[in-house]
């Protein structure tokens, strides 16, 4: 039964249209435009390894590998073709926002099968501490290591690199978005990219408490009043205060809205009667996925930019929606295209290193160049690639070596902190009643 209440409603009016429109079933011979399944599929637990995670994973990275050693390096005045590239890789920071995404699923999807565990906190935490920072330890000290030895092998430029950091203990503490936000500066090069960090940390410091104490049916409309609050954050902290542009964009509660609709995704999914909703909304994907791919599509002709007021206020969220519908296809319907592409082998790979790449990917493009002699990452003509396909090279060798030896052994030890007598199932359910006879 549908939870009875008002912040559900578009939610249950979208799934109801488009399930009150039944096609015939897809066969193995006619398997439909989307390839559906003809029945929900269960959910697996959070601590089960999906492969279509580990795909979407490995796009998120893929796009900021794009990112960083291509769009941004490549110089748009060598002539037609890379403008062309460049401007079509120009959402590729997006990578962050599916990143996002994930997160929410993810720690959302654990926090819920283990919200009644009496050492709920302990363990979660003691597993995220073995999870990230063991690893970003590594990497702040790899930087204070070529801060002082690049300039002394090499005489190329590493201002992008290596130049005015935030203080040390902001990095320390993962309040780095904090001091970006009010310097209006997003700081060296090597360490910009972990303002990401530092939103998922403080948002890991408040969804489990969320999670405890919130009924489902509450939890689901504060997911719903985050969503929306978001953008509106956004949109008045943009036009309010002069400069805040990167305030919008590196501040926990401007971002929130992607990391909510992750959970989300961890609630509807977990909820039987939401499950099959989705799992037979086709008519609903049909639309939407049209809708999405057009506003991304004239996002990139507009050349929206990341602090771009109509970015800041629209695209911001368009985007974490189109890949929050990318995740809740990818699992209803594992018979589907989409999901064999993200079970691709490749893509898995990728995905399972992919938080190593991303802290390091920058830093090791930075060493690459500054040993070959090369300044700041420009791709001006096509004796440049190899320089840059070695550092990918390097980047991908050094972070599968880093999971392998390192980080994994880490989460295995981890997990050796076990959940116990966590009497909540994979399956929820978002009716008041359930609740309160399950209280």
């Amino acid at each position: 039964m549908l939870p009875p209440v008002p912040s559900l409603s578009f939610f249950s009016a979208a799934f109801s249209f488009s399930t009150a429109w039944r096609p015939p079933l897809p066969t193995v011979s006619n398997p439909g435009l989307l390839g559906t399944a003809s029945s929900s599929p269960p959910i697996p637990r959070a601590t089960d390894r999906i492969p279509e995670l580990d795909g979407l994973r490995g796009i998120a990275i893929g796009l900021i590998l794009i990112l960083h050693f291509f769009q941004n390096t490549l110089n748009p005045q060598a002539g037609v073709v890379p403008r062309y590239l460049a401007a079509a890789t120009r959402l590729t920071w997006s990578g962050v926002d599916l990143f996002f995404v994930l997160s929410g699923f993810l720690i959302g999807g654990i926090l819920l099968d283990a919200r009644t565990a009496p050492n709920y906190y302990r363990v979660f935490y003691a597993r995220r501490l073995f999870r990230i920072v063991p690893i970003y330890i590594v990497f702040l000290a790899a930087y204070a290591v070529l801060v002082y030895v690049l300039p002394l092998v090499s005489h190329a430029d590493l201002s992008w690199l290596l130049d005015h950091p935030q203080p040390w203990y902001a990095y320390a503490s993962f309040t780095q978005n904090f001091w970006m936000a009010t310097s209006g500066k997003i700081g060296t090069g090597a360490l910009a990219v972990t303002w990401s960090l530092a939103v998922e940390e403080q948002f890991y410091l408040t969804l489990p408490l969320l999670v405890r104490v919130l009924p489902l049916s509450s939890l689901f409309r504060f997911l719903l009043a985050g969503i929306f609050a978001a953008p509106l954050v956004r949109t008045l902290l943009f036009y309010s205060i002069p400069g805040s542009s990167i305030a919008a964009y590196v501040l926990m509660p401007c971002r929130a809205d992607a990391l909510l609709l992750g959970v989300l995704a961890a609630i509807l999914l977990r909820d039987p009667e939401w499950r099959e909703r989705i799992t037979r909304a086709r008519l609903f994907f049909a639309l939407a996925f049209p809708v999405l791919l057009l506003g991304i599509a004239y996002f990139t002709k507009a050349a929206w930019f990341v602090y771009s007021p109509l970015m800041v206020s629209v695209g911001l969220t368009w985007l974490p929606f189109f890949y929050f519908c990318v995740l809740l296809f990818a699992l209803t319907q594992r018979e589907s295209w989409l999901s064999a592409v993200l079970r691709n082998p490749a893509l898995c790979w990728l995905g399972a290193i992919a938080y190593g790449v991303y802290l390091f990917h920058q830093t090791i493009l930075g060493a690459v160049l500054s040993f070959l002699g090369s300044g700041a990452p420009l791709i001006a003509r096509l004796q440049d690639l190899p320089v840059f396909a070695l550092a990918l090279a390097v980047t991908l060798l050094f972070a599968r070596l880093s999971w392998i030896y390192f980080e994994r052994p880490l989460v295995h030890l981890g997990h050796s902190w076990k959940y116990d007598n966590a009497s909540a199932p994979s399956e929820l359910c978002l009716s008041p009643r359930a609740e309160s006879a399950g209280s």
